[in-house]
């Protein structure tokens, strides 16, 4: 027998089915009681009376100021915090801890503001976060060791900040990072030979501290790394050899290197994947090597401040450079033909003849140490001022308009004269006092008794009104 489903039925089932729907875009009260502690040490005004889920403010107001949730999880009827991005809200607080009380969040992001203070050991705790990014602010103290603990993490920032002290030890424990961005900050210390076993690692900066010893040799495990900076680390060179196993660079930046000479690394396994080459003030030694030329991809190259001595190749002509620094080396003969973008070749000894076809950024300012340089001459003078060249006109006004401006100002000044004059500022306060002479005026002092005598003694009869100070009389004396 068929058994039918009754009015009741079918409407408890649609109540179970909205109750779910309305389920599933609340958020837990632990969540929420977390978000508004966490906005308290934030400094940052939220409003609990609004579902935090329903990308509206005060929660969201775009991309870089929102709360973000995920609502549809198969397994939960409720929603969860997945992203909290506070960029630049000028926040003056500090870190909390509570953080952690969000179990599903993935992405932290204070960059730019003000706030102070350490970053929480309880973080090590954060079970699913992928990026964290605290880019200018004021934290201080260390990096907490328990940071090693997070699995999940695959990018952490922490740049232009006042942390300090030394790397831990278990930030080489982070088996998906990505990105390990430290710089412009007080670290100091040896690099963690912990951190040879980042395979993951495509993005590591750590110039603008003061770190101590050599660029680790272990730098050839990082072979996933397309950006790497160094610059005004505090590192030591030289530049390792094994940094020639690093085939996938695009960006490689290394300055201001201690230590001892060396000759220019090898590079030739990014020959197809390097756009931005610095090797600045890194006691580089030798010869420029041809095999720059194979690097097609190429666009800035700086060698400057570093002691590279011979001729620039031929060769590098074919390079499609929008930037050429070679500045301050001891490089001599001519300069390569057809030299194309900015280009600063200042403080060499270049020497020779050369019909270099000048790019329009070009410096050669002091680049000869010789009193009779014709390679220099012969490449400015491949160059010439254009025939219809027309200098600035001379903005020094006319003579005849200075004439003009003085005879205005004069007649200003005689006519605000005369009109003085006429309102008798100058010139007539003798003719009013030889008027007043003629009047006679009879003024003198009275007792109080001659005045009450001449008003009847104050009488209302010699009343003639009131007045500021009280009545008025009036009485001949």
């Amino acid at each position: 027998m068929t058994r039918s489903f009754g009015i009741p039925t079918i409407f408890l089932l649609l109540c179970i089915i909205a109750l779910a729907a309305n389920g599933a875009t609340r958020l837990p009260d632990d969540e929420v009681n977390a978000l508004m502690d966490i906005g308290k040490a934030l400094n940052k005004t939220w409003d609990k009376s609004v579902n935090p889920c329903n990308g509206s403010p005060p929660w969201y107001t775009s991309e870089d100021d929102g709360v973000v949730c995920n609502c549809s999880s198969l397994n939960d009827t409720f929603c969860h915090v997945t992203s909290i991005t506070l960029k630049s809200q000028s926040l003056q607080g500090t870190l909390p801890p509570d953080f952690i009380r969000l179990p599903y969040l993935q992405n932290i992001d204070l960059t730019r503001n003000y706030l102070n203070g350490v970053i929480p050991h309880e973080w090590g705790r954060l079970p699913n976060i992928l990026n964290i990014s605290l880019l200018g602010n004021r934290l201080t103290g260390s990096i907490p060791k328990e940071i090693g603990n997070l699995s999940t993490l695959e990018s952490i920032v922490l740049e232009a900040n006042y942390l300090s002290g030394k790397l831990p030890e278990e930030l080489g424990n982070l088996p998906h990072i990505q990105r390990l961005l430290l710089s412009s900050n007080n670290f100091s210390g040896e690099i963690p030979p912990a951190l040879a076993k980042l395979s993951t690692l495509k993005d590591l900066r750590i110039n603008d501290n003061q770190f101590s010893g050599k660029i680790p040799s272990f730098i050839n495990n990082w072979t996933n790394l397309t950006k790497l900076i160094i610059q005004a680390s505090g590192l030591q060179g030289p530049i390792p050899s094994t940094i020639q196993d690093l085939g996938k660079l695009s960006d490689l930046r290394i300055s201001d290197l201690n230590g001892t000479e060396a000759k220019f690394p090898n590079l030739t396994s990014s020959t197809t994947s390097l756009k931005t080459l610095i090797l600045r003030n890194c006691n580089l030694i030798g010869e420029l090597p041809q095999t720059l030329k194979d690097f097609t991809t190429l666009k800035v190259l700086d060698l400057s401040f570093n002691k590279l001595n011979g001729t620039i190749p031929q060769t590098y002509s074919s390079l499609d450079l929008e930037r050429l620094y070679l500045t301050e080396n001891l490089l001599t003969g001519p300069v390569p033909d057809r030299v194309r973008g900015e280009v600063d070749l200042s403080f060499n000894n270049f020497t020779g003849s050369t019909d270099c076809q000048l790019a329009s950024g070009m410096n050669l300012f002091t680049s000869s140490s010789a009193d009779n340089n014709s390679g220099i001459a012969s490449c400015l003078k491949s160059s010439p001022c254009s025939t219809d060249f027309r200098p600035p006109r001379d903005s020094k006004i006319s003579a005849g308009a200075v004439a003009g401006i003085v005879i205005s100002i004069i007649f200003a000044i005689l006519l605000i004269v005369g009109i003085l004059w006429w309102r008798g500022c100058f010139g007539r306060n003798d003719t009013r006092e030889s008027d007043l002479k003629g009047l006679d005026l009879q003024t003198g002092s009275f007792t109080l008794r001659q005045i009450r005598a001449a008003t009847n003694n104050f009488s209302p009869d010699n009343k003639i009104g009131e007045g500021g100070f009280g009545s008025v009389y009036k009485r001949n004396l």
